[in-house]
């Protein structure tokens, strides 16, 4: 009965074909939708495999939902209640993230591949990028997981200041601004440690600069995929489902997708050798 689509998830969909050089050759947008036609069932056997690892943030983001839903009118009773709830929601997902690293750079090896029209195994692929890059994704991952409970903890400060001096209440809007950014950095992060032989410093160096270049790009971007997760994630609390097959690799595949053609812009045309 499910022999069909098990069949469609792990072989593919056979009466789409393997793209040729020409559909290549018609540009990032046109190959991205060319691409999630063909590579649909991939994605959602990739994002199965991923979703494990954010079972625990998964648990911690479900929970403290369902506490909020629940004891809402006990949480916001005082400023210092509701800081109190958001400190130690950041301070429980910080090493969730963490351990997230690896099998990011493993899927986003896998997702960078597609999205060039590469081939690239589900399970053989993504084990070989977490092997070669475990050590710096969990160098990456760490510094979100500092910089999340750190931005949230100075920008209540400098809400908390903002009260009797205006020029803390600037300082807040900077730093939202620079929490934006370095989110937005995020997602070249990644991209770069599986396709450049890139010290960290310099993978960070080169997302700000990207990211400040094309801003008004990714930040649509940006936006476009966090509000495709947030949505997919709201819809997840009471289903659980939407997540755990669609949540993480469709978000990813756009990120990356833009990425690439960044990379091409900037990089590739000057560093064909320094690319894997």
């Amino acid at each position: 009965m499910f022999g069909g689509f098990f069949n469609r998830m792990y072989y593919g969909n056979p009466n789409k074909p393997d793209m040729k050089k020409e559909d290549t050759e018609t540009g990032r947008f046109k190959l991205f939708f060319i691409v999630l036609q063909v590579r649909f069932w991939k994605l959602i056997q990739l994002n199965l495999l991923y979703s494990i690892f954010w079972i625990p943030a998964f648990f911690v983001i479900y929970t403290n939902l369902l506490a909020l839903a629940q004891n809402q009118g006990e949480i916001f009773q005082t400023p210092g209640q509701i800081q109190s709830f958001g400190f130690t929601f950041v301070l429980l997902l910080a090493p969730c993230i963490i351990l997230t690293g690896p099998a990011t750079a493993g899927v986003t090896y896998i997702i960078r591949n597609w999205a060039r029209d590469e081939h690239a195994w589900v399970w053989s692929d993504f084990k070989d990028a977490w092997k070669q890059n475990w050590k710096e994704s969990l160098v990456l991952m760490l510094i979100n997981a500092i910089a999340l409970p750190v931005f949230y903890v100075s920008v209540v400060f400098y809400g908390a200041q903002g009260a009797n001096n205006t020029i803390f209440v600037i300082l807040q809007y900077l730093l939202i601004a620079a929490g934006f950014i370095f989110a937005m950095m995020n997602m070249f992060t990644f991209p770069m440690l599986v396709t450049y032989k890139l010290k960290i410093r310099q993978i960070l160096k080169n997302a700000f600069i990207f990211t400040v270049v094309e801003l008004p790009k990714v930040a649509g971007i940006f936006i476009l995929a966090f509000l495709l997760f947030g949505v997919l994630l709201y819809f997840s609390i009471p289903f659980i489902l939407p997540f755990f097959i669609l949540g993480l690799t469709f978000p990813m595949f756009i990120t990356i997708s833009f990425t690439n053609w960044v990379f091409d812009k900037y990089l590739n045309r000057d560093n064909k050798g320094q690319a894997e």
